[in-house]
């Protein structure tokens, strides 16, 4: 019996990104910037594994997964990347796994760590645009002021029972802190409140939408956010303008222009 791995077809980079081409405005020298990118996923739960396997299948050339977890049983209802002989596995090792069979040839680092305000800075150095799979207010502080420093794109995400948002810091202001000053409100808790599995894949697929863009070209503009109510079946787009007395990127904070 012959082994059918032998009659896999060979994909090439451009079939992958042929729909993609396809798109008002999107030109082959930008979609070029796709297979040289370097993204970092922070958090490989459900917002990490929808991301994951967009940025993978549109070509992405490289990512960074960064999580120090296991994978449980309890994580199967969305973290789609991982089956029941995941179970025990570390998250990284197993979405590794999946995302080599969507994209062969795709860069995979894998860090089987957690993101801190002391190793934050080093974790993402070298990275183009950053995605935020935590579901830690505290964490997303620490990214938030660590690509600020280094001037790299967040997409920040959160989801809790049926409600959810997405809100991308382009390395300056608006960031994080001028959305949630004190950050005790961007915190939820799923073991308490429950999650929709759907609404972390749609989420997740958002951020993966939005990194792309930003990477040939089209990010939406600074201080966008996305919010989601999917039991009411409601979705808007709010602006969300710098905070002068912001104490991450307000004027006060970074002093007098020189």
């Amino acid at each position: 019996m012959s082994d059918p791995s032998t009659h896999l077809p060979v994909i090439t980079d451009k079939e992958r990104v042929r729909r993609l081409l396809a798109l008002p405005g999107t030109r082959p020298n930008r979609l070029a910037r796709l297979h040289t990118a370097r993204v970092a996923i922070v958090g490989m739960g459900g917002l990490g594994n929808a991301s994951a396997q967009y940025l993978a299948a549109q070509g992405i050339g490289h990512l960074t997964l960064i999580d120090g977890d296991r994978v449980d049983a309890t994580n199967l209802g969305r973290q789609v990347l991982f089956g029941p002989s995941d179970i025990g596995t570390l998250k990284i090792e197993a979405a590794f796994k999946a995302l080599s069979r969507i994209a062969p040839k795709l860069e995979v680092d894998t860090i089987a760590d957690y993101f801190t305000e002391h190793n934050g800075a080093s974790l993402i150095a070298s990275h183009d645009i950053i995605i935020d799979g935590l579901d830690s207010a505290a964490a997303r502080h620490w990214i938030n002021r660590a690509a600020l420093n280094k001037g790299v794109p967040v997409i920040f995400a959160g989801a809790v029972g049926y409600e959810a948002q997405v809100f991308a810091v382009y390395g300056k202001p608006p960031c994080l802190s001028c959305l949630w000053p004190t950050m005790t409100d961007a915190d939820g808790d799923c073991v308490t409140h429950g999650i929709l599995g759907p609404l972390v894949g749609m989420v997740g697929s958002l951020q993966a939408a939005e990194a792309i863009k930003h990477l040939i070209g089209f990010a939406d503009k600074p201080g966008s956010l996305w919010t989601f109510d999917l039991f009411q079946g409601r979705t808007r787009v709010v602006s969300v303008p710098p905070n002068p007395l912001c104490p991450v990127c307000g004027s006060v904070s970074r002093g007098p222009s020189s």
